[in-house]
């Protein structure tokens, strides 16, 4: 399964998805980069675009472990969703 996003707007902050958008944050660029995750394992998770690779999440007995591009660990998640956003967000602002 692949489920395909795209890269944040920079210079805007990264919306509340349970509230409405006022910023307009979520809208996108002609320029802006999609984002594919596929599900390579069971319970992997793997992040790119046509031309990077972003980073991953893995399901462990501890919740859901997010992991950057260059490996920096960014912590356990709750539900899969955050960890994938925060892989999404360690990207857009460091990548």
């Amino acid at each position: 399964m692949t489920i395909a996003l795209d890269r944040p707007v920079p210079d805007r902050p990264v919306p509340d998805p349970m509230r409405e958008d006022p910023s307009g944050a979520l809208a996108t660029t002609a320029a802006a980069e999609r984002v594919s995750w596929s599900k390579p394992a069971k319970w992997l998770w793997v992040a790119a675009t046509d031309t990077d690779y972003l980073g991953m999440v893995d399901r462990n007995l501890d919740g859901f472990c997010a992991t950057g591009f260059d490996g920096f660990d960014l912590g356990v998640f709750a539900a899969r969703s955050d960890a994938q956003a925060a892989v999404s967000r360690y990207w857009s602002e460091r990548g």
